[in-house]
Parts: structure tokens; C-alpha cells; sequence
């Protein structure tokens, strides 16, 4: 594997510099434009400029701002599908999550999940254990990683919190969890390394046509309000909840509607609901819920209702939080959660193809690739685990549209952060960053942070808090963001970048000041704007 092309990433993605990237590419010819800037948006970008192809992406908030920032943070095959018979999905989905370790294993990680089985539950034992078999079967599952049935004792020394009552045992599975916003980065960062280009705050307000045939995009940079274009034979709208929107710019519309599931997630701090492991557990109405431990917390959704409101705006309601609550509650044998024990949420848009008469639970999570007749590619549907296959889809599409002999060479791109790999083991990785830390007498959580992050771009944050003798390394890490990652507010850094909003709440509040110095001083900030992005951080900190 190459070394970290750091000269590469500051020139084309450094926060400092935008301005003239997007001064280098404006009115420039590119063989293909991506709108959308979450993980099938990034994941086109890397599959196309891996092959050759000159490509660039725009993307009219933050990248990941989306969908791609709050998912259940899972790359799983969909054990849930299997109940639809959707046995290609599952096939397919199932065997692109040990690809997805095996590019990004810092971002991506095994983890053995539990699925409870109660005597009056969705599951009977053998219908768990045909399941789980048809599912490693279909998804390739080898050695340790193979499914387990558990009996009731052996179920309880795994998660001692599950209800005992009528407990029958579970069954005991490997899936893999990940930080969707920091994939969704890496992704974007690997193909700027292949020569791509990537702009965030930059919305496409038209969409330029030729001889009644789409021929480019008239952008509008939202940080200084200039308009500029953009053109390309091939235009992807890989823009999720937002694909309808970007279709009415085009005089064709979308063939099939998209429906909006909302999905709420809550965050309660691990020394309340301190589970050991991953666990998928019905609920009293029949569905399907996550909790997963991580960090210093466990986070547990999701809902899944039909969302018709503004999907620039979305609330997170009083009711889908209380749902979740009784949820924990019922699955979990402690003293009872309330709402003062949530100490973040979060709410996400999954875009789903409408069918008629079917709820949003039942809904496929299959993508569909629509071209209009002016030739706008709309990617739509579709979940996280299958990002890499969708992309390829597209890009296979634009080479059959050009003529093009370029194949996919996705399964094999590492992402970076994970040049560690070619030497180490994770586990000794994170030895070696700690050994490096120890030194400044930094705390060895500091260590499994950076590399759980930024697996090997661990070392340049640490190279960057000691060449510049900084006191606090979130003021590296806010460096490295801005020089290396198009990281332009706090709420870029603290939400997306490193998810303490989220996760770790009361640190962002004792880093907030720290942090904005770094930005006031590496941007030029003035102090007006300092004060509104930090109260735009200190108001996504308050429940709704």
C-alpha cells in the first residue's frame, strides 16, 4: 500500500483553499458530475476516478450531512430480509460487509450481535436457526464468525440485561458495525486521491442541457453566494432523500416515487444501559430494534415511520423517543430509563421506492437505477452495506453509455486510514499509537479515539500536536480536519467529523472554545460568525 498522499489532499480538499479549487475546475469538462455527497454519491466518485474516469462531486451541505451521518451505523447483510425472501439482497449485501472490513478494518469491525429468543417472540428457536444458517450460507460466513444457538444460560452469561422471563435462549452472529459519517469521508478522501474532485456547501440550482439532452450543472458555491458551471454527458443524481428534488430540475421526472422513512436513533450512556454486546430485539408491536454499545454509550434504534414533512428540517418527536424508551425498557432487565437518561438522538431519512399498500417496515431496500429521457442517471434505494455495489452499477452504466473497457476495482481499494494494515494488526496499531501518546502523557482512550477514527492519519494528528507544542490534541485533530478533510464549521468537526455531539456531549462543550480558536485562526473567522456556529453546536446539544 502507498503512504498517505497528505500534498494531494491539502491542495484539492483543504477547507483553507476551497476557493481555488473551485476556481481550478469552474467551467471545466468532466466525464461524469455527482450530486449528492453521502455514501452512494462518494462511493460513484471512488469507483469512477479508480477507474480513470474524471469525475467530481458536489454536494449542497457538508458531506454525510444526510442520511450517511444517521443510519444505525451498521454494514450488515439484512437478517431481516430473508423473511421477504429477498435472498439476492441478502447474498450480496452479506458479502460486501467482509469487503468493507477488509478496505477500511479500523472503520469497519466485527461484532458478535445476540438475537434474544422468547417463547412468544417474532423468532421460534428453529426458525432462528434456519435463518442464521441461510443467512452465513448466502453471505459466505467462515470460521469463528459462523452463527451460534445459544440455550438460556449461555444467552445470559453473553448479555446478563436480557429479560430472563421466558427466555429461550439466542441466536449468536457476526455482523459489523461502523462510523457511517467517517466512511462516508474516507470514501470521498480516497477517490480525491485518484484525482477526483469533491466540493461541499455547493448546490446544483439548474441543470444545463444541450439539443434537449442534459450537458452540465449550474452550481452555486453557498459559502459565497457565486454561481459557476459545471459540465458532463453524464450527470448521477445520487442525492437520497433528495433525488425527487434534483429530478424536477430536469423537465423528465422520476419514473417511480420515493418514499421517506424516518428513523430515530437515542444515545444513553453505557453506566445506565451497559450492555456487552451488540443485541437485536423485538419490540411489543413486532418489530425489529438495535442496541448497540460504543464508546461510552449504547445507542438503540430505529423507527420506522413515513415522513411527509420538510425533509430540510427534521424534528426529532417526543413520541419516537418515548417509543424507544419503553423498548429498552421491555427487552432489558435494569432500573427503568426515562427521558432524562437520553443524551442525544438523531434523526435520519432512509429513501426507500414506494410500492403501494405496503408500510414502510415491509418496504425493499433494493436501489433502482433510473435514466430520464434528457439522460439525468438517478440512483435511488439502496442501503449503506451495499454502497460499493451501487456505485459500480452506475459507473457500469456510464462506461456502457461511453464505450468504455474499464472495469471496477473497488473490492480491492484500501481506504485510506488503513495503510496500517500492510504491517500491523489493528489491535497492535492501537498499541503503537498509545506508545506514541505516552509520551506526551495522554490518556490510552485518546489513542483507541484517533485510530477508530483516522486509523493510520492518526500519526499526522500527533505529528501535528507536537511540531506545533499544542496543549490539547483536539487541536491537532481540529487541524488536520480542516487541512485535510473541507472541514469548514464546528458543527462540521464536532458532529461529523468526530461524532461527539453524539456520542461524548459534555466533552464538546469543554472543547468548543479550544476548537474555536483553531477555526477563528485557520480561517479567519470573525468573531460574529465564531459566536453563531458555536451556538449552532450548543443548540444541536439540546433535546427537542
Amino acid at each position: 500500500m502507498q503512504d498517505i498522499n497528505y500534498n494531494a489532499l491539502a491542495s484539492k480538499f483543504s477547507a483553507k483553499y476551497r476557493s481555488n479549487e473551485i476556481e481550478k475546475i469552474s467551467n471545466s469538462t468532466f466525464d461524469l458530475i455527482i450530486i449528492g455527497g453521502g455514501i452512494t454519491g462518494g462511493g460513484i466518485l471512488l469507483d469512477a476516478a479508480s477507474r480513470g474516469l474524471n469525475a467530481i462531486l458536489i454536494e449542497k451541505s457538508d458531506f454525510s450531512s444526510g442520511t450517511s451521518s444517521k443510519s444505525t451505523k451498521l454494514i450488515h447483510g439484512g437478517l431481516r430480509y430473508l423473511k421477504k425472501f429477498e435472498f439476492n439482497l441478502v447474498r450480496k449485501v452479506g458479502k460486501e460487509r467482509k469487503i468493507a472490513n477488509s478496505n477500511a478494518p479500523h472503520l469497519v469491525l466485527s461484532k458478535k450481535m445476540l438475537l434474544p429468543i422468547y417463547k412468544n417472540g417474532n423468532l421460534k428457536k428453529w426458525q432462528t436457526r434456519l435463518a442464521l444458517k441461510i443467512y452465513d450460507f448466502l453471505a459466505g460466513v467462515k470460521g469463528n464468525e459462523r452463527y451460534k444457538i445459544l440455550n438460556t444460560k449461555a444467552t445470559i452469561q453473553k448479555e446478563n440485561l436480557l429479560k430472563s422471563d421466558n427466555l429461550l435462549g439466542a441466536g449468536y452472529y457476526a455482523e459489523y458495525t461502523t462510523d457511517d459519517s467517517r466512511l462516508t469521508l474516507e470514501v470521498i478522501k480516497t477517490a480525491i486521491t485518484y484525482g477526483a474532485s469533491a466540493i461541499n456547501y455547493c448546490k446544483a440550482s439548474k441543470l444545463l442541457k444541450y439539443n434537449n439532452k442534459i450537458s452540465g450543472v449550474s452550481c452555486q458555491d453557498l459559502k459565497t453566494e457565486n454561481i459557476f458551471n459545471l459540465y458532463a454527458k453524464n450527470i448521477i443524481n445520487a442525492s437520497g432523500p433528495w433525488v425527487d428534488k434534483i429530478c424536477r430540475l430536469d423537465s423528465s421526472s422520476i419514473s417511480k416515487n420515493i418514499c421517506h422513512s424516518l428513523g430515530i436513533h437515542i444515545v444513553i450512556d453505557k453506566a445506565i444501559l451497559a450492555l456487552k454486546n451488540p443485541v437485536y430485539f423485538d419490540t411489543d408491536d413486532g418489530r425489529m430494534c438495535f442496541a448497540i454499545p460504543k464508546e461510552h454509550v449504547t445507542y438503540v434504534g430505529t423507527t420506522d415511520t413515513i415522513y411527509n414533512s420538510d425533509i430540510e428540517n427534521l424534528k426529532i418527536e417526543e413520541k419516537d423517543i418515548y417509543y424507544l424508551i419503553k423498548a429498552i425498557n421491555n427487552a432489558f432487565s435494569m432500573k427503568e430509563i426515562d427521558r432524562k437518561d437520553v443524551i442525544s438522538a438523531w434523526a435520519g431519512l432512509r429513501p426507500l421506492i414506494f410500492k403501494k399498500n405496503t408500510k414502510t417496515s415491509e418496504l425493499s431496500r433494493k436501489d433502482e437505477l433510473i435514466i430520464s429521457d434528457s439522460g439525468l442517471i438517478t440512483i435511488a434505494g439502496g442501503k449503506l452495506t451495499g454502497y460499493r455495489l451501487m456505485a459500480k452499477k452506475v459507473v457500469d452504466k456510464v462506461c456502457n453509455l461511453e464505450n468504455l473497457n474499464k472495469k471496477c476495482k473497488t473490492r480491492q481499494v484500501k481506504l485510506i486510514g488503513s495503510e496500517f494494515i500492510a504491517k500491523f494488526t489493528l489491535d497492535n496499531y492501537y498499541n503503537i499509537i498509545n506508545k506514541k501518546l505516552e509520551k506526551f502523557n495522554l490518556d490510552k482512550n485518546i489513542s483507541n479515539y484517533l485510530v477508530s477514527k483516522y486509523g493510520s492519519q492518526s500519526e499526522e494528528i500527533i505529528n501535528i500536536f507536537n511540531n506545533n507544542k499544542l496543549k490539547h490534541i483536539v487541536e491537532a485533530e481540529a487541524i488536520f480536519c480542516i487541512k485535510y478533510e473541507n472541514t469548514h464549521t464546528l458543527l462540521d468537526f464536532f458532529l461529523r467529523r468526530s461524532g461527539k455531539i453524539y456520542y461524548n456531549p459534555k466533552l464538546v462543550i469543554n472543547e468548543l472554545k479550544i476548537v474555536s480558536a483553531v477555526f477563528k485562526d485557520k480561517l479567519n473567522i470573525n468573531d460574529n460568525n465564531i459566536f453563531l456556529q458555536e451556538k449552532e453546536v450548543k443548540e444541536s446539544l439540546i433535546m427537542t
